[in-house]
């Protein structure tokens, strides 16, 4: 009488273990996606937040001189007004996406730019930051050609889409300025 004997296979074939690695792999891709998604809101909340504080702060230290026309980027730094996720590069300011910042001041206003082509702003980063910076702004243009005034017009912001003057909002300032390619928030403060 002959003994069969059965064996007994322990373990995976490696079909189940490619199509086990691919499953993680998918997961793995949505999960990194979701993050970076709601990475990128939080930098557009914080952003603004501490654009805002950057105001206010520069604000309080220039109030005593009467005026902004020495503020730049490097006398800001001088006082440690860049906070995360602003950040000093040399002596430029840059937000946090990376794009260099420009910062002028005059005898009576200030102005900023966030965003810009070397890594643009999301249409919906650009609008949360320039509603939450309407409420302290005096002017904000947006658009791929809104800028800082440089020289006699230093304090002023020029070029792109006008959405805020004075008390006056204009939507399709905002959204047309958003939607242009490479955005940049031009604002001036007083």
């Amino acid at each position: 009488m002959e003994m069969k004997t059965k064996k007994i296979n322990a373990g995976f074939v490696l079909t189940e273990l490619l199509l086990g690695i691919a499953v993680v792999a998918v997961i793995a891709l949505i999960g990194a996606g979701v993050y970076q998604s709601l990475r990128a809101n939080v930098n557009a909340d914080d952003m603004a937040d501490k654009t805002i504080a950057l105001v206010s702060d520069v604000q309080r230290h220039w109030r005593n001189a009467g005026t902004y026309a020495s503020l730049s980027a490097a006398e800001v730094d001088k006082i440690s007004l860049v906070k995360a996720p602003l950040k000093m590069n040399g002596t430029n300011m840059v937000d946090a996406w990376g794009n260099t910042m420009s910062l002028s001041g005059s005898a009576s206003s200030f102005s900023l730019t966030i965003g810009g082509a070397t890594f643009p702003i999301s249409k919906e980063d650009c609008s949360t930051i320039a509603n939450k910076l309407s409420a302290l702004a005096s002017v904000i243009r947006i658009g791929s050609d809104a800028a800082s005034g440089t020289g006699g017009s230093a304090g002023t912001v020029t070029g792109g889409n006008l959405f805020k003057s004075g008390a006056t909002i204009t939507q399709s300032g905002l959204t047309d300025g958003c939607s242009s390619a490479n955005p940049i928030i031009a604002a001036s403060f007083r």
